[in-house]
């Protein structure tokens, strides 16, 4: 508000400074041309042209200007000859002298006005030749003045109503300021400039550093905000704000979904090789739609902190699983001792060091990628044991891989085997059977999981791909596995493919491409 108080009032300044000088120059030229008219007047009168080719200095030519002066208004009317002797002033000492002023343009035959300093002071002033009866030669001037100090006077009387609008004004335009200020404070929520630049400077930071990307549009597909994750996931220019999108065809899925009522969560989508997870939440203000706010996750990076969340609490079942079992060995053992039945103890014992023995040395000729993938059967094998599901496994003898592509079979198989477990632990079968294969065939990995569970109706294998989808009824966590699995087989040129028959249980057929041909080996390890 100050700052438009100052603006206001440095215009008024101007502004009046430039009517002062504009009315100035008018009135100067206004008072010239009338004391040039005057002149001119004065130079007709038969009387003072009779009296100068007379040539003597006559009172009457006094009377005569003094009687115009008088009559006219203006400050002095003086009469000279052709040599710029005065024959009439408004001072009668001074008829008699020669002028002040240069007389030699009125006498040359021009007539004219003038802003000069003379006896009396500054003036403006007209200056107009008499000519004789013939009209053919000059024989005086005649020069008719109005001091500048009336002049001013009149300007001034001017600027008086001049600074009565001016004040008007800047009154107006206080009003107009408070209430300007008024407005923008509460479009700007009580924020100072300096403290809405700090809020965006603010948020400009926050927006960098965040890890998730966030878009911003409004309902015209035009970017509002665009933060550099964003910028790098879709393909965006930083400069992308206050430019529209909607011509991108990649782009039309993901603009799509603003439309739908209310805010939707975790919705996988595929823009150009970035493969993420986007939350939309539109954007209302006062109760209108104006956009909608994108973030976006890549879909990979979260699936593996899924996985390994769920390799996590895996182990810790099995974990659980194995301590329960050997909880319930020791307590049958120590009942048989109770009873005095130590051949029953013996044989118990022989049983359960057997069974650990042959999972040890299935283990124990295992290397590199085989390793992991047995252990994480091992663990599986616990957790089966405890929902009364029987696990069979036949692996072959797999390939040495990196480690990464042994992590991933074993994400692959632990998913599939997990599914089946759940499946068979948690349905009314009352326990069942799940079988895996793995081998290794033509530079192909082949892993084949099948129960004998219920089935999946025809109506949704194809759902069970997508992400989100669960039919555990369990935290927001599930519903990726089987979504990442087939992530991962594309990942490698793979394929899945899904038999199910109701009733019959389901057979899932994994194929990866490695490469790579080794010799079939099969184990079978029946727990």
């Amino acid at each position: 508000m100050a700052l438009q108080l100052v603006v206001i009032g440095l215009v008024l300044v101007a502004v009046s400074f430039a009517f002062a000088r504009s009315s100035g120059d008018a009135l100067e030229e206004q008072y010239g041309l009338r004391a040039q008219a005057v002149a001119e007047s004065v130079a007709e009168i038969p009387e003072v042209r009779d009296l100068l080719e007379a040539g003597a200095i006559s009172p009457q030519m006094q009377d005569i200007a003094e009687d115009v002066r008088l009559r006219t208004g203006v400050s002095f009317v003086v009469i000279t000859d052709v040599k710029g002797i005065r024959h009439s002033h408004p001072n009668p000492e001074r008829i008699g002298r020669e002028v002040s002023t240069s007389p030699s343009r009125a006498l040359a035959g021009i007539s004219d006005w003038y802003v000069e300093t003379g006896t009396l002071g500054p003036s403006v002033r007209g200056k107009v030749p008499i000519w004789d009866g013939t009209g053919e030669d000059v024989i005086g001037i005649v020069s008719v003045g109005v001091l500048t100090g009336e002049v001013s006077d009149a300007v001034q009387s001017r600027m008086g109503g001049v600074m009565l609008v001016a004040g008007g004004v800047f009154l107006f335009g206080a009003v107009a300021a408070y209430v300007a200020a008024r407005v923008i404070r509460r479009q700007t929520l009580g924020l100072e400039p300096p403290e809405i630049a700090a809020l965006y400077e603010h948020r400009d930071g926050m927006l960098r550093a965040l890890h998730e990307g966030v878009l911003a549009v409004d309902k015209g597909g035009v970017v509002t905000l665009v933060n550099d994750e964003a910028a790098m996931m879709l393909a965006l220019d930083r400069d992308s704000v206050g430019r529209a999108i909607d011509d991108r065809d990649d782009l039309t899925e993901l603009l799509s979904l603003s439309g739908g009522p209310g805010s939707q969560r975790n919705v996988p989508l595929e823009v150009g090789p970035q493969s993420l997870l986007v939350t939309v939440a539109p954007i209302a203000i006062r109760g209108k739609h104006e956009g909608a706010v994108y973030t976006f996750r890549d879909r990979t990076e979260l699936q593996g902190l899924v996985s390994e969340l769920e390799s996590a609490q895996s182990l810790v079942e099995a974990l659980r699983a194995q301590a329960h079992e050997h909880s319930n060995h020791l307590h049958t053992i120590s009942g048989l001792i109770e009873l005095g039945r130590h051949d029953d103890v013996l044989a118990v014992v022989m049983d359960h060091s057997a069974s650990e023995r042959a999972v040890a040395d299935l283990y124990e000729n295992r290397s590199g990628g085989d390793a992991l993938v047995v252990a994480s059967l091992l663990a599986k094998a616990a957790i089966a044991a405890e929902r009364h599901v029987r696990l069979l496994t036949h692996i072959g003898e797999l390939p040495q891989t990196e480690l990464a592509v042994s992590r991933d079979l074993v994400t692959i198989v632990g998913n599939l085997v997990d599914n089946a477990i759940d499946h068979l632990g948690g349905g009314t079968v009352g326990g069942g059977e799940v079988e895996v294969a793995i081998w290794h065939e033509d530079g192909d990995v082949r892993i084949d999981v099948s129960d004998s569970g219920e089935g999946i109706p025809p109506d949704e294998i194809e759902r069970i791909f997508e992400v989100g989808y669960t039919t555990k009824g369990t935290p927001s966590h599930e519903g990726f596995g089987l979504a990442f699995v087939r992530e991962l087989v594309e990942r490698y040129d793979g394929s899945i493919a899904v038999d199910s028959e109701l009733g019959s249980g389901s057979l899932f057929s994994v194929r990866l491409v490695l490469g790579r041909s080794v010799a079939r080996k099969e184990a079978l390890v029946d727990v």
